[in-house]
């Protein structure tokens, strides 16, 4: 009979155990700021006053990291619905409710995975809640009838100004001010670029706005604010698999957070709604994956320390291979900071040597650097310089493309090849155009093998070249050919990835080379792309 009460309560037990309770509130507003397309590396390399107080009012994390893949949509969806991809099944930008693959694991009565819109309306009835966005995708996939206020606006500062008056008349207990601009700029003018880090500052501005506001309605004493991005980017987009895109700032301040404090915990995305719900006092959901980040709390002894958010330094040459001496420039954001360095790759200290002014290297090195304020240090950025052995100089004949520029000429020396995924940053990509590099060895010298690396992958329009073209000239001015590689011809070629294109020579010497690869032109007949400009990548060169 014992046996038999014991197990009749396991049900009960486990119900238990699959819920998280309702914890007392500790605010009674919350404001989520969302800056897309802002890495942590972006925030620190940016002019952002408002965020810098910000951050010494409350806790910074800066390995925060996004969903996979680091694209908008499924990101933002983790953040407002405390899930990955696998759970609410937003997986790409060209998601709908009507239109996807994966089904989510949960849904309300009308289709949708629950967000922390869904949470607040379901468990404070009377709550008010707001969002306002300049991207029109964010509003597909949340339900918006439990949001008492959705608006899709344009423009920063119309944005501000909406959010603004809404929240000096409703004064909502819930409210996501979302800016798309620096995303925006980083697609046109290219992620990492000063007018990337202007946008970030215009965004700073009014981000200062909407706190001056909180603070003239006489709630900044009751209102949280919590401000992240869903993923970083490099040269003009997104999506692949590097730190820069993954990692983004999350940072919290108001009643009841830390101070001047750096969480140093693993973060992701997807807790960021059940800490606001954890702020709220609301239950979370068994079926959001996320947790609250409870370290950020005044009451709660983690790993997080007080110490002064520190800026990293910025380093005017970016990593590489070159073909002669390179001066370097080293700065940084934060005020009242200097920068220590070394070029041994050691890790860099106030016993380092301190930056004061350009300074040039010619050989091998691994730079290191941070700033240091007091007793407050910045994370430490690492860069890694070699000079090509063998090549006095290389020139390309046609420039890459600016969404897809590679590592300029002396990446295709460096030894390193792309991956499968295009994005990455060792690839230079050609559309509709030819690859043609020139190459000066300094003198007459022995060639025994010339390659190129280039990639193929029909289903992103990036196919191998109709043809490689091998010359050879002693003087610079007048080329032989030496052979042409027709790779349509070649049976041993996989169907996706890198493809090392090369040719063996004997008894041949020269100083000057030329590599020719011609792009196809428009993508073949029966592709989806048919008759549009076809792409040619190319990561690496060969010569021995």
């Amino acid at each position: 009979m014992k046996s038999y009460k014991s197990l009749s309560l396991l049900p009960y037990l486990f119900f238990l155990c699959s819920i998280s309770f309702a914890q007392p509130s500790l605010t009674k507003h919350v404001v989520l700021i969302g800056i897309d397309g802002l890495s942590s590396e972006g925030l620190q390399y940016s002019n952002t006053p408002i965020l810098n107080k910000l951050i010494s009012q409350g806790v910074i994390s800066l390995k925060t990291r996004g969903a996979m893949p680091s694209v908008s949509a499924p990101n933002w969806a983790s953040i407002l619905s405390g899930a990955g991809p696998e759970q609410h099944g937003v997986t790409s930008n060209n998601w709908s409710l009507s239109n996807h693959g994966i089904e989510p694991t949960a849904k309300d009565e009308d289709g949708y995975f629950p967000s922390i819109f869904t949470l607040i309306r379901k468990q404070m009835p009377n709550a008010i809640t707001a969002m306002f966005y300049d991207w029109g995708w964010l509003g597909t996939f949340v339900n918006k009838k439990y949001i008492n206020k959705e608006q899709l606006v344009q423009g920063n500062v119309m944005i501000t100004s909406i959010a603004l008056n809404y929240l000096k008349k409703e004064k909502p207990l819930y409210t996501f001010i979302y800016y798309g601009y620096p995303d925006e700029v980083g697609h046109s003018k290219g992620f990492g670029t000063p007018a990337y880090f202007q946008a970030v500052a215009d965004i700073d501005t009014e981000i200062g706005k909407i706190i001056d506001g909180i603070k003239d309605m006489g709630l900044a004493q009751s209102t949280t604010i919590l401000i992240t991005s869903d993923h970083g980017g490099i040269g003009f987009g997104h999506g692949g698999e590097s730190m820069i895109e993954l990692e983004v700032p999350w940072i919290i301040c108001g009643p009841g957070i830390k101070k001047n404090t750096i969480l140093e915990t693993p973060n992701d995305l997807t807790n960021t709604s059940p800490t606001i719900a954890r702020l709220l006092g609301l239950k979370i959901p068994a079926e959001w994956i996320g947790k609250s980040v409870n370290e950020v709390l005044g009451t709660k002894a983690a790993a997080s320390k007080s110490t002064q958010y520190t800026a990293k330094p910025w380093s005017s040459l970016a990593e590489g291979s070159f073909p002669g001496p390179q001066q370097i420039e080293l700065s940084t954001t934060a005020t009242n900071s200097e920068i220590f360095y070394t070029l041994d790759g050691s890790t860099p200290g106030t016993a380092s040597k301190k930056y004061s002014y350009p300074f040039t290297i010619s050989n091998n090195c691994t730079l290191k650097a941070v700033s240091i304020s007091g007793s407050n240090s910045s994370q430490v950025i690492t860069r890694t310089y070699t000079f090509l052995q063998g090549v006095k100089s290389a020139t390309l004949s046609n420039q890459p493309s600016q969404k897809y520029p590679g590592l300029e000429v002396s990446g295709l020396f460096d030894g390193l090849i792309g991956s499968s995924n295009y994005t990455n940053k060792q690839w230079m990509g050609f559309e509709g155009d030819d690859f043609e590099v020139t190459v000066d060895r300094g003198e007459v010298k022995p060639l025994n093998t010339l390659g190129i690396y280039v990639l193929q992958m029909p289903v992103s329009w990036i196919f191998l070249p109709a043809a490689v073209e091998y010359y050879a000239s002693d003087e610079g001015q007048s080329y032989k050919l030496l052979t042409t590689f027709y790779p349509a011809e070649t049976d041993d070629i996989r169907l996706d990835g890198p493809v090392m294109l090369a040719r063996n020579f004997e008894n041949t010497s020269t100083r000057y080379i030329r590599i020719k690869a011609t792009n196809i032109g428009t993508c073949p007949v029966t592709h989806p792309g048919e008759g549009k400009k076809a792409w040619l990548f190319v990561s690496e060169v060969e010569i021995e």
